[in-house]
């Protein structure tokens, strides 16, 4: 299990008091890490605050936790994420898989050879795209398309012209659908890949 920052969410028109937040998270990972927890993504809220200030508040969540996981961005630079890779050597580190926002798709399996080079394990967010997934083996991948689709009344990435209003019952077999479909994805590139991520 991964513990997410919450970050991506609030950087939608939510005003935070981000020191506090971060704070209040760091006592959340002592009292609640487990050995079942992989990680605890750091507050990546660059775009917001600067990349400064959430080296600052990645200082406090490391003084909770030796488990959390560092986002690259772009705007960090490559040199950046060398240096990321080189200091989380045997740890786990996370990219962006928003298409066209951080990194071009053919560009997925530089990033992970580098990160390679330091035994990193790689996460990469909002990444379910089978194009992708069938060519580059990341460690950990996660997003909320099963769920998304559902909500836009898609069945299987097809959209369904409903002639009328869907019951509660209905609506939660769509999301039970997507959801099975969901897992069965996840165990597919489980499969796929795990000679070669070693899990």
């Amino acid at each position: 299990m991964m513990i997410d920052s919450g970050a991506h969410s609030f950087q939608k028109g939510k005003k935070v008091d981000w020191l506090s937040y971060t704070q209040e998270y760091a006592q959340w990972i002592k009292s609640n890490d487990s050995s079942k927890i992989v990680g605890f993504f750091e507050m990546d809220v660059d775009n917001i605050i600067g990349y400064d200030a959430v080296l600052q508040l990645r200082k406090i969540l490391e003084g909770a936790s030796d488990k959390i996981i560092p986002v690259w961005h772009k705007n960090r630079g490559i040199s950046e994420y060398k240096k990321m890779c080189r200091d989380y050597a045997n740890r786990v580190i996370a990219i962006t898989g928003f298409r066209n926002e951080d990194i071009k798709d053919e560009q997925y399996m530089m990033f992970l050879k580098e990160a390679k080079k330091h035994n990193c394990k790689v996460h990469c967010l909002g990444m379910t795209r089978k194009q992708i997934l069938d060519k580059v083996p990341f460690d950990y991948t996660d997003s909320a398309s099963w769920k998304l689709q559902a909500t836009w009344g898609r069945i299987d990435g097809v959209k369904g012209k409903l002639k009328r209003q869907l019951t509660r019952k209905e609506w939660a077999n769509i999301f039970r659908y997507s959801y099975i479909e969901g897992m069965k994805m996840q165990e597919y590139y489980h499969n796929k890949w795990k000679w070669l991520c070693k899990d």
